[in-house]
């Protein structure tokens, strides 16, 4: 915690700052190590391919590498609104990971406007739980998921790709 003689503001900003360069350490570590996410399908810019019937929507397939999958960690899709960064943790298809080859797949809703921003995260523990409460809630009330204001800090290991919906 920080003195308690700052004001709240510049409390935040000082605390954000710290977690940024947390956040930064980690993914340098990981990259090192060479155990960080990558999403190899779709590529920048790309459009989604491989439509599935999804409803009244289509689901997209999005593959990538990670070379282990911590113990209780699971890999989750998620995407990202471009126009307020809030983000839909896609869990009605669990990412198939490969610890043999260290390949993964899954799917994300084409539900939205393009371009999409497309986050695949290695979820500790309480960012699973976090998912799945996310996704009971959302079943709750008929499928009306209610967005997540951002990826959760503790994923600290993630990538990223922009793509496009089909037209």
């Amino acid at each position: 915690m920080l003195a308690k003689s700052m004001d709240p503001i510049s409390q935040g900003v000082a605390e954000n700052a710290i977690w940024a360069s947390i956040t930064a350490a980690a993914k340098t570590i990981l990259g090192l190590l060479g155990r960080r996410i990558r999403i190899t399908s779709p590529r920048p810019q790309e459009t989604l391919s491989g439509a599935e019937p999804l409803g009244a929507v289509h689901c997209y397939p999005v593959h990538g590498t990670l070379k282990k999958l911590p113990k209780g960690h699971e890999i989750w899709l998620l995407t990202q609104n471009h126009l307020d960064g809030s983000v839909l943790p896609q869990g009605f298809f669990p990412v198939q990971y490969n610890g043999h080859d260290g390949t993964w797949m899954g799917k994300i809703s084409g539900n939205g406007r393009s371009p999409i921003k497309v986050i695949a995260v290695v979820a500790p523990p309480t960012s699973v739980e976090f998912f799945q409460y996310f996704q009971k809630m959302g079943q709750l009330r008929e499928y009306q998921f209610e967005p997540l204001p951002y990826v959760p800090p503790e994923c600290v290991n993630q990538d990223s790709v922009q793509a496009k919906l089909p037209d």
